[in-house]
């Protein structure tokens, strides 16, 4: 899903991808709150460390925090998380993640892999779900 191979559409009035749109609508039917602060990550896969290590650099040097994941348990790719933490989901927030997870797989030959935000716990505590903090 490169940057450029996308059949995709930006949508009004935030500017998301239209895939993105509807996702995070989907979130916050679910009962996430866009203004609450909580976890948002972005990955990136790379088939060359080469390539990966690189994108790294770009990232640090412009203040981004992730991680570089090597291959394992059968993934042949690298791959590299970015990470925002305590951070509100709103709209503009998610497109700058989107465009800079875009953005540097086309600059390093990686392929976007997509976000992923995570719910809070008092959100998850509304469904019902027993948190299990031990673990």
């Amino acid at each position: 899903m490169g940057l450029f191979s996308r059949s995709r559409r930006r949508t009004e009035p935030y500017g998301l991808w239209s895939d993105d749109a509807a996702r995070w609508e989907t979130f916050l039917g679910r009962g996430a709150d866009a203004s609450t602060a909580r976890d948002l990550e972005v990955t990136v896969a790379f088939t060359a460390e080469d390539n990966a290590r690189a994108a790294g650099k770009t990232l640090a040097a412009e203040g981004a925090r992730g991680e570089l994941v090597p291959p394992s348990h059968g993934v042949e790719e690298w791959g590299i998380l970015i990470h925002w933490r305590d951070t509100a989901l709103v709209p503009d927030v998610l497109k700058d993640a989107v465009d800079l997870g875009e953005r540097i797989a086309h600059e390093h030959s990686g392929e976007y892999g997509g976000w992923t935000a995570f719910y809070t716990k008092q959100e998850k505590a509304a469904w019902g779900v027993e948190l299990l903090d031990g673990l």
